[in-house]
C-alpha cells in the first residue's frame, strides 16, 4: 500500500493538483467518454496510447472518482494492461487485487488528509465526510483505512469490497 500512495502522492505534487483530468492530461492519458449503459469506465493500452474511458451516463462527481481510479490503474497496473491481462470483463472483479490497488489510489489522489482530518475532528460521519469532500463514503472509509497505516486511530465501519465501484458488465463502445 505505500508504493499505492507514494505514487499518488508523487502525481499531486508533482502537476500541483487533486483533478484527476488533468493529471491525466498532463501524462498524456487520453480521456474518452461512452454511452455505457452498465460500466462506469475503464482503462486500455492500445498501440503505446493510455486511454481513460467514462460513461458519459455518469454524474461530474462520480467521473471524477472513475478517471482517478483508472489512473491508478495508468499508473499501477500500467504493464498488465500492456500484456493484455486486465481484460474488460476482469474490471471491477469481486476478488481482483488491482480494482483494491486503484481503489486505494483514487482514494488518496481524491482525498485530501488534512481535509478528512479536519471533517473527522468535527465528529462527522463517514457520509457527512463524503459529503463535504464530493465522494462516494466508500472512497472516505478507504482513506480512513490509510490513514490508519499511517498511525491514526479511526474507527472503521466497514471496509469497501474491490468492486464498489463497479456494476454488471456490458458491450461498450467509444465516443468522442
Amino acid at each position: 500500500m505505500d508504493n499505492i500512495i507514494r505514487h499518488a502522492d508523487g502525481l499531486v505534487r508533482r502537476f500541483k493538483t487533486r483533478n484527476p483530468f488533468e493529471i491525466a492530461d498532463n501524462l498524456n492519458v487520453l480521456v474518452r467518454y461512452g454511452d455505457f449503459e452498465h460500466l462506469k469506465g475503464f482503462y486500455k493500452y492500445i498501440c503505446r496510447n493510455r486511454f481513460i474511458a467514462i460513461s458519459s451516463r455518469s454524474d461530474e462527481t462520480e467521473q471524477k472518482i472513475v478517471c482517478s481510479h483508472e489512473l491508478g490503474h495508468d499508473q499501477l497496473h500500467r504493464s498488465q494492461a500492456k500484456a493484455g491481462l486486465m481484460s474488460d470483463y476482469d474490471i471491477y472483479n469481486t476478488i481482483d487485487v488491482y480494482e483494491l490497488e486503484a481503489n486505494y489510489f483514487a482514494a488518496q489522489l481524491l482525498i485530501d488528509s488534512s481535509a478528512f482530518l479536519d471533517c473527522a475532528s468535527k465528529q462527522y460521519t463517514y457520509a457527512q465526510i463524503a459529503a463535504e469532500l464530493k465522494v462516494h463514503e466508500e472512497l472516505v472509509i478507504i482513506k480512513g483505512i490509510i490513514l490508519n497505516r499511517q498511525g491514526y486511530n479511526l474507527n472503521i465501519p466497514f471496509v469497501p469490497a474491490s468492486d464498489y465501484l463497479g456494476e454488471s458488465k456490458n458491450t461498450y463502445s467509444l465516443c468522442e
